[in-house]
């Protein structure tokens, strides 16, 4: 059974933050939300030299976003059992 993921680990602390405080956690969301379209929009007013950077900014934003949107306690996962033998 393997340990669990960076993501997961993400999604466990990001879930405790959201427990503690749910209203700070609301606006969090919405103030990255419009960060995260504003890296969106930086990409296209990039130099093209800076395209491929301002894109990656973009794109972890979005999977940062999506990570606190899905927010969930880390619960460890069983390990899987073997299929039942056909008789």
């Amino acid at each position: 059974m393997s340990g669990p993921t960076t993501a997961d680990l993400m999604k466990d602390a990001l879930a405790r933050l959201k427990s503690a405080d749910p209203e700070a956690y609301d606006l969090f969301l919405q103030v990255f939300d419009l960060y995260s379209i504003e890296c969106m929009h930086g990409m296209t007013k990039a130099p093209q030299d800076q395209i491929l950077n301002a894109q990656g900014r973009a794109q972890q934003c979005q999977a940062l976003l999506r990570m606190a949107t899905e927010a969930k306690p880390y619960v460890a996962r069983t390990q899987p059992q073997p299929p039942a033998s056909a008789p």
